[in-house]
């Protein structure tokens, strides 16, 4: 498994990328759920073993008990599962016909800056980096406007 000590930098790395905080706090989950959500996928992806609510809970920036971690993220994947079924239903509708693909290229945007960050790749100066994040945080604000969602 991966250390603890990397396991917590990754999750406070998490917190400290600016776009990542900006579709936090437009998304349907609190910030405690959404820790909460990150340390239960990260454990299970990183650990070898299994590991228990109550040793999850420990990797949370405030110490909570076993119970109080697993109700929290019973809470976040309730309201990720409810995300998901609203964008099915306006898909269902026609909200998301034609509009959906400028929802995919944020996505797929943002999956490539994630993918810069990480590997680091050469060209790319910090300004570069720079520019590219607020051309995202523009994308990101343009499509959480209510007036975006238009039916087709």
């Amino acid at each position: 498994m991966t250390s603890d000590e990397n396991l917590q930098k990754i999750i406070y790395k998490t917190f400290q990328d600016p776009i990542a905080d900006l579709l936090l706090k437009q998304s349907n989950l609190t910030r405690i759920q959404f820790e909460t959500l990150i340390i239960d996928l990260l454990t299970d992806i990183l650990s070898d073993k299994k590991l228990s609510f109550y040793e999850k809970s420990l990797f949370r920036k405030e110490k909570v008990s076993r119970g109080s971690f697993s109700r929290t993220l019973a809470q976040a994947r309730s309201s990720v599962i409810s995300s998901i079924f609203t964008i099915v239903l306006l898909s269902y509708i026609g909200v998301f016909d034609k509009p959906f693909e400028e929802y995919q290229e944020l996505a797929e945007k943002l999956r490539d800056y994630l993918d810069t960050i990480e590997d680091k790749k050469e060209g790319r100066s910090p300004a570069m980096l720079k520019r590219l994040e607020e051309e995202l945080l523009a994308g990101i604000r343009a499509l959480s406007k209510p007036t975006s969602l238009k039916v087709m």
